[in-house]
């Protein structure tokens, strides 16, 4: 029987290169298959985020008065707005792990969060929903309290009453301020829904939150010296801080907005509460949030969001 040898193909090399590019093209298709039907490609989202690098971080931004910009303690952080680093905003936003814009001013009232201050004494500011955009997610306003001059009264009170008495000089001798009636409540709201709308329409992607101011007077507390107030003015300025909650809460269910409520806290909170959120007479920034009053506002607004 013949034997024959075969000789070894001269074509195996391209053989085996046709194999390489096969196996290539096959993989290549695989990915594109993949991402087309949205399935996992780990090059391409590496490819994507590559060519985006510097995209936007959510961000909160904090609107409102005193209330919010907490002056009085803490380090302070804007000198022209009394705004300290130890805010329930900045205490928030660790919270809820978001980049903080915080344009709260002392001083402000809720139809300046659209038109920005218009005092000629007062240094031009931007209307603080400026500081909104789609990047935002998360939007408080704690305000309102200037626009009726409820602290401002119940300052005026309390010195008016310690000065018949003879035991404090302090104020400037003003009039106590009428209380406000429903015409003052009317523009409160207006303002708020305002401010809301253009909040929506500058954010949409925005939760926004409506939060009640800390608690400074309640009827069900004992009477004490850190608020000398008669108890008929305690009646009054109660039921003022009530409808102030109360203008909240229609802003809220009329937009959308979310609305955290403060009065059921007044009697353990208030200045003669038995742990106090706010600072009594005598002291720096008289009936404004102390420490407690910051980590304890921002501990209730965080329990209660969506984000």
């Amino acid at each position: 029987m013949k034997i024959s040898f075969m000789r070894p193909s001269t074509s195996r090399p391209a053989a085996a290169l046709a194999v390489v590019v096969a196996v290539v093209v096959t993989a290549l298709v695989g990915i594109a298959l993949s991402t087309s039907r949205g399935g996992p490609a780990s090059s391409t989202a590496s490819m994507v985020n590559a060519a985006h690098p510097n995209a936007a971080e959510p961000t909160y931004v904090a609107m409102g008065s005193s209330f919010a910009a907490g002056p009085g303690e803490g380090p302070v952080v804007d000198h022209r707005c009394l705004r300290t680093a130890d805010n329930y905003p900045s205490q928030l936003a660790e919270k809820v792990g978001l980049k903080l814009v915080d344009v709260s001013c002392s001083g402000s009232t809720a139809a300046q969060l659209v038109t920005g201050p218009k005092s000629h004494h007062v240094t031009k500011r931007r209307p603080q929903v400026e500081a909104v955009d789609h990047d935002t997610r998360l939007v408080t306003i704690t305000t309102g309290g200037n626009d009726i001059d409820f602290i401002g009264r119940i300052m005026t009170e309390a010195c008016t009453n310690m000065r018949a008495l003879g035991v404090a000089k302090c104020g400037s001798g003003r009039l106590i301020p009428v209380p406000p009636n429903p015409a003052d409540y009317a523009r409160l709201e207006a303002s708020l829904i305002r401010a809301v709308d253009e909040i929506k329409a500058r954010g949409p992607n925005a939760e926004i939150v409506l939060v009640d101011y800390t608690p400074v007077v309640a009827i069900n507390a004992p009477q004490c010296s850190l608020l000398p107030l008669a108890p008929w003015q305690v009646v009054q300025e109660t039921e003022i801080a009530r409808q102030m909650s109360e203008v909240n809460q229609r802003v809220a269910a009329r937009t959308g907005a979310q609305h955290v409520v403060t009065t059921q806290l007044a009697a353990e909170h208030s200045a003669c509460g038995p742990q106090p959120w706010v600072r009594g007479f005598g002291k720096k920034m008289v009936f404004h949030p102390n420490a407690a009053g910051k980590t304890g506002i921002a501990d209730l607004v965080a329990s209660q969001i969506r984000i």
